[in-house]
C-alpha cells in the first residue's frame, strides 16, 4: 500500500513528500494538493517515488511554471532512482522540470 504524502515546513517553505506511486490515479490528488500549496515556497520530496507516470510529470511541469510565474520557490529534493529513471524515459531530468517552459 502506498504511503500517505505528508506536508511539513522548514525555513525554505512547505515540504511535500510525493507518494510512492505517481500514476494516472494519483494525478488528480497531486494537482489538488499542489493547488492547495499555491503561493508558498515548496520543496517536493521525491525520495519515496517508485513509479512515475506521464500525467503526473505534466502536473509537476505545470506547477513549476506556476510557481515561477508567481515568483515563489519550487524545488525537487532527494529524487529517488525510480523518479529519475521515470523522467529519463521521457527525456527529462529533475532540473528540466524546473526549467521547462509551458506553452501559454
Amino acid at each position: 500500500m502506498a504511503r500517505k504524502s505528508t506536508k511539513t515546513s522548514n525555513a525554505e517553505g512547505a515540504v511535500y513528500a510525493l507518494p510512492e506511486v505517481l500514476d494516472l490515479k494519483a494525478a488528480t490528488p497531486l494537482a489538488e494538493k499542489l493547488m492547495s500549496l499555491r503561493g508558498q515556497n515548496i520543496v517536493l520530496d521525491a525520495s519515496k517515488v517508485e513509479r512515475l507516470g506521464t500525467q503526473c510529470v505534466q502536473i509537476l511541469i505545470a506547477a513549476a511554471a506556476t510557481w515561477k510565474d508567481e515568483m515563489a520557490a519550487f524545488s525537487i529534493a532527494e529524487p529517488s532512482d525510480s523518479f529519475t529513471s521515470g523522467l529519463q524515459v521521457l527525456g527529462l531530468t529533475p532540473q528540466a522540470i524546473l526549467e521547462k517552459e509551458v506553452a501559454q
